[in-house]
C-alpha cells in the first residue's frame, strides 16, 4: 500500500492548515504579520489565504483592525471531531456525574500529537484560580498531562516535556516519567500541586480494550477544596468514574504500567 505521506497532495490545502494552526496556538486574535511569520509565509501570500479562510468561515476578522482569529466553521469542525471520538459520550457523562458527586471542577482529556487536549469540562462549585478550559493543556503542570507522561512511550512526550521545562529546573523528562509511573502504580492516579498558585489537580486513567490509556479524567481545585488522600471521598469518586468508563468502553487495565 502506498504511504499517504509520500503521495502527491494539494499544497494550498496544507498551507491553509499551517495558517489555521498558527491561529490555534494563540488565545488572542493575531495580526497578519505574526500569522505570516508563524506560517513561514510572506505577508502578501498570507493575506490572500486569509481572504478565502474568512470567506469560508474557517477564520474571522477581529474587532481590532488587521487581526484574525479562528472562525465559526473551525469551531463547528472541532466540535464534530470531538463528537466523533469513540467513547466520548461515555466519558462526557462521567465528567458531569463526577462534578455533581464532588462539587469540584472535572474534565476529560485525550492525547494528540500536539499534546494533551481537554475535550470537555465542568466548573466546580468553587472556582479555581486557574480557569478550566478546553483545548491544548500543559503536559508537565497538569495531572492529566502527568498521566500521559506515565503511560506513553518517551518518544511521544520527551520533546514536549523539554519545551515546557525551564533551563533552571532540576527535572528532566526521564525523572518526571519515573515519578509519574511510580505514583500511578502506587496510587492508581496522578497529582499535581502548584502551591504558588493554589492549584491542585488529580487524574485517573480510562483504558481501552488493548490496555492503552484512552482518556484521562480529572478533578481540579485548590488545596482547600480538593482532598487528594487515597481514602478520601473525592478520590474514590474519581477512581469509580474511571473504572465505570473503562468497563463501558470494553477496556482493560494493563498488566504493567511504564
Amino acid at each position: 500500500m502506498t504511504n499517504v505521506t509520500a503521495r502527491r497532495g494539494i499544497q494550498s490545502v496544507e498551507i491553509a492548515f499551517r495558517i489555521l494552526s498558527a491561529l490555534q496556538t494563540s488565545e488572542r486574535a493575531l495580526p497578519l504579520k505574526e500569522i505570516a511569520a508563524l506560517s513561514e509565509l510572506s505577508p502578501s501570500a498570507t493575506s490572500n489565504y486569509m481572504i478565502s479562510l474568512v470567506r469560508t468561515g474557517l477564520a474571522s476578522t477581529d474587532e481590532k483592525p488587521g487581526c484574525y482569529k479562528l472562525g465559526p466553521a473551525s469551531l463547528a469542525l472541532g466540535m464534530s471531531a470531538i463528537n466523533q471520538l469513540d467513547g466520548f459520550d461515555i466519558v462526557r457523562r462521567e465528567v458531569i456525574a463526577l462534578r455533581e458527586a464532588t462539587l469540584s471542577g472535572a474534565a476529560v482529556t485525550a492525547w494528540t500529537e500536539d499534546g494533551p487536549v481537554s475535550l470537555f469540562k465542568q466548573e466546580g462549585q468553587t472556582r479555581s484560580i486557574l480557569e478550566l478550559r478546553t483545548g491544548l493543556i500543559p503536559l508537565v503542570t497538569t495531572a492529566a498531562g502527568k498521566l500521559f507522561i506515565a503511560c506513553l512511550q518517551p518518544g511521544r512526550t520527551d520533546d514536549l516535556i523539554s519545551r515546557e521545562l525551564s533551563a533552571e529546573q532540576e527535572w528532566s523528562p526521564a525523572s518526571l516519567r519515573e515519578e509519574a509511573i511510580t505514583e500511578l502504580r502506587t496510587c492508581g492516579f496522578t497529582t499535581v500541586h502548584r502551591g504558588d498558585m493554589g492549584y491542585v489537580s488529580v487524574a485517573a486513567p480510562i483504558w481501552d480494550r488493548d490496555g492503552y490509556l484512552r482518556f484521562a479524567i480529572s478533578l481540579i481545585g485548590s488545596p482547600a477544596t480538593l482532598d487528594t488522600e487515597i481514602e478520601g471521598k473525592q478520590i474514590k469518586a474519581l477512581l469509580d468514574s474511571a473504572v465505570r468508563a473503562t468497563v463501558a468502553l470494553g477496556g482493560k487495565v494493563p498488566s504493567k504500567i511504564g
